[in-house]
């Protein structure tokens, strides 16, 4: 059960970062083995894996988590990962739009700017 749940995070990584992402958890490994198992296999394996949402409505849930909490590097990431996932920018846009509502203009106004980095908008 554990290894279908580290190849289910695998394959979800890989879905949302490409074949690149199978190694984005090097620096984790690094700093623990077992955490960076618990990242795999339960955030991605067991999490993301679930069947009740669609990846791409994942996505767009995280971004809204991760700009609400104002944090930038994870929220790149993401947004990224979205955007490979097939969210257009406009539904990037969107949540973002929503989310200011909830969590503030200043963080909205910060998440704009990786928006901005990520699609290259100047």
């Amino acid at each position: 059960m554990a290894d279908d749940a580290r190849e289910r995070g695998r394959n979800k990584r890989a879905e949302l970062w490409g074949e690149a992402a199978l190694t984005r958890l090097a620096d984790i490994e690094k700093f623990d083995e077992g955490f960076a198992k618990i990242l795999n296999d339960t955030c991605f394996g067991e999490v993301w894996g679930r069947p009740g949402l669609p990846t791409k409505v994942r996505s767009m849930i995280t971004m809204a988590v991760l700009t609400a909490l104002g944090r930038w590097p994870q929220l790149k990431g993401h947004m990224q990962a979205a955007l490979h996932v097939g969210v257009t920018e406009q539904e990037v846009k969107e949540v973002l739009i929503h989310v200011s509502q909830y969590a503030g203009v200043p963080v909205t106004v910060e998440s704009i700017k990786v928006f901005n980095e990520v699609t290259q908008k100047k």
